[in-house]
């Protein structure tokens, strides 16, 4: 009986961790199931805010490539990959001519190209304590005044669940 038991528990075990309930085949998947869970802002709430001068902080979190192509005025660069480093630190915000945000008061409004990085990103200032996080709703790619109307999205890999 002991022995059935085991075998039991280890078949439940390895089907839990095997299956595809809870596990992402990428970023894209995952920010998806957590957009339920974040704050969104849209592009014209956005402009609306630039246009009237209101006091929030513009964080960018894609690559320093994509940021020096083409951003919204106002940002400033934070790749996600180091957003938790830099978040609090006072010498990078020093450099930006600008005190670091406070996690009780401060709005931040995240951005990335198209709004899945941004939604890990607003996730992650979360988790570490701050309060009035949204990401834009689009990314750059809705915001961007360039930005060709017939272009055709890229097509979802698919994967667990998709």
């Amino acid at each position: 009986m002991n022995k059935l038991f085991r075998n039991i528990i280890s078949i439940v075990v390895f089907a839990s961790i095997f299956s595809c309930t809870g596990i992402y085949e990428d970023g894209a998947e995952l920010a998806n199931d957590l957009s339920k869970d974040v704050e969104q802002i849209s592009v014209a709430d956005l402009q609306k805010k630039l246009d009237a001068g209101e006091d929030f902080v513009l964080i960018d979190v894609r690559q320093p490539g994509e940021y020096w192509t083409a951003n919204i005025p106002g940002s400033v660069l934070m790749p996600r990959g180091i957003l938790e480093f830099q978040i609090m630190d006072e010498d990078y915000w020093m450099e930006q001519y600008m005190y670091p945000p406070d996690k009780n008061e401060t709005e931040i409004v995240i951005y990335c190209k198209s709004g899945k990085r941004g939604i890990l990103a607003v996730r992650t200032l979360k988790q570490l304590g701050f309060k009035n996080v949204k990401n834009l709703e689009g990314g750059y790619d809705a915001f961007d005044p360039n930005k060709d109307p017939n272009a055709k999205p890229k097509a979802s890999s698919g994967g667990c669940g998709g």
